[in-house]
């Protein structure tokens, strides 16, 4: 359509030019000359209104087309920004993943160099299944601190179990409390407490609040003295520095270097004092001992009682060896058997017999009962109710006999007496007197 109308102008302007150039003779002949143009002009207005009338619609449409066109070339511009911002994140993001891929490579080398470092550290540990296997090293666990004897923070033991809370076992059921704020501590167990340091503790609801202070088993047990130890039993307290309870119940040691093998109630309270078994028996002094019986106390240095009941060895170096109520009081004096017997002299003893008394020093009853052998190395062999008072005297035997001179004796008989020095009397077979 444009194409027509650029041509009908053309033809238009090039015969106005033909008809102008040419010279009209007359004025007459230029009028008419004239007319015919302006028709030809009009008629080319009309063609020309016409025409543009029919090209109007192409020209809404190509300015809509264009408008349209307009329009996509603004998206496409926003489009090209956006791109090109993308491209900028692209490439800032391409930046920092090189940056990225640099770093990684970079911790790649150092995992790698720390992998060969932990593969070369850990060769020699191997698992198999369940069992993890340490060959040819040494496995350590420290809390931290500096020192095995340091200030203790709960760290640095190994333990073999659930760890659970103690069961209050004291009188009034609140007490021990949980505690477990030891460190470098051995743990095998259930319901253990360990507030220090260098112990084994295992078994059930044990304690151990001293220093280096173990408790290898048992239950209710607690070893609270410097290097004290508990093997066993039940209700067991070790309190003396170096003590040790070897097992039995409701044992107590508080001396030093003190112990307890066996048996129940027992308390070793001397230093070095130990009792083997029994029942209720008491080492109370230095180097004293019990090794048996019930009821029966050891307070004399290096003092012993071997067994019976109720038995006590109070003087240094005396012994109870068995019986009932006996007493050994002096110094190194013996009692052997028997009931109620008391030893206060020194050396001196009983070997037997019931309510029998080694007074003097170095004396002695053998036997019999209610004898009384009071004087210096004085002797009653047996009977009743006899009495040996002088130096080196004797009574052998008989009834309420009385030897009371120096070195004077009573062989037998029956209310005898001998109160001069080397006096005799024999029983009533062969008195004369």
């Amino acid at each position: 359509m444009m194409n027509k109308l650029y041509l009908k102008v053309a033809a238009l302007f090039c015969g106005l030019l033909i008809s102008m150039s040419a010279q009209a003779q007359t004025l007459e002949e230029r009028v008419t000359a004239l007319e015919g143009q302006m028709a030809n002009v009009e008629l080319l207005s009309t063609q020309l209104f016409d025409l543009f009338s029919a090209l109007q619609p192409d020209i809404v449409a190509i300015l809509n087309a264009l408008a349209t066109q307009q329009g996509e070339v603004a998206a496409l511009q926003a489009s090209m920004t956006t791109v090109q911002s993308d491209v900028s994140t692209l490439q800032t993001n391409d930046a920092t993943q090189d940056n990225d891929i640099t770093a990684l490579q970079t911790s790649n080398s150092t995992l790698t160099t720390d992998v060969g470092e932990l593969q070369t550290r850990f060769n020699g540990v191997t698992r198999t299944g369940d069992t993890l296997l340490l060959t040819g090293m040494n496995l350590q666990v420290v809390s931290g601190s500096g020192d095995t004897d340091g200030p203790v923070n709960g760290n640095g033991n190994i333990i073999i179990g659930y760890n659970e809370d103690i069961f209050p076992f004291l009188p009034g059921g609140t007490t021990p409390v949980s505690n477990k704020r030891g460190s470098h501590n051995l743990v095998v167990g259930k319901g253990l407490n360990y507030s220090s340091f260098g112990a084994l503790v295992a078994g059930l609801n044990n304690v151990s609040s001293g220093m280096y202070a173990s408790v290898t088993g048992g239950d209710r047990n607690q070893a609270t003295g410097f290097l004290s130890t508990i093997s066993g039993g039940l209700l067991n307290t070790t309190q003396g520095q170096n003590s040790i309870i070897s097992g039995g119940s409701s044992n107590t040691t508080t001396g030093f270097l003190s112990s307890v093998s066996g048996g129940g109630g027992h308390t070793a309270s001397g230093l070095q004092s130990s009792v083997s078994g029994g029942r209720d028996n008491t080492a109370a002094f230095n180097f004293s001992s019990v090794s048996g019986g019930r009821d029966n106390t050891a307070d004399g240095v290096y003092s012993s009682v071997s067994g019976g009941l109720n038995n006590t060895a109070s003087g240094e170096n005396s012994s109870v060896s068995g019986g009932n109520l006996n007493t050994a009081a002096g110094i190194n004096n013996s009692i052997s058997g028997g009931q109620g017997g008391e030893t206060s002299g020194d050396s001196s003893s009983i070997s037997g017999g019931f309510n029998n008394n080694a007074t003097g020093n170095f004396s002695s009853v053998l036997g019999g009962g209610t004898n009384t052998a009071s004087g210096v190395s004085s002797t009653v062999s047996g009977g009743v109710v006899n009495q040996a008072s002088g130096i080196g005297s004797s009574v052998s035997g008989g009834n309420s006999n009385t030897a009371s001179g120096s070195r004077a004796s009573v062989s037998g008989g029956f209310n005898r007496s001998s109160i001069n020095i080397y006096d005799w009397r024999a029983g009533s077979l062969f008195e004369t007197q």
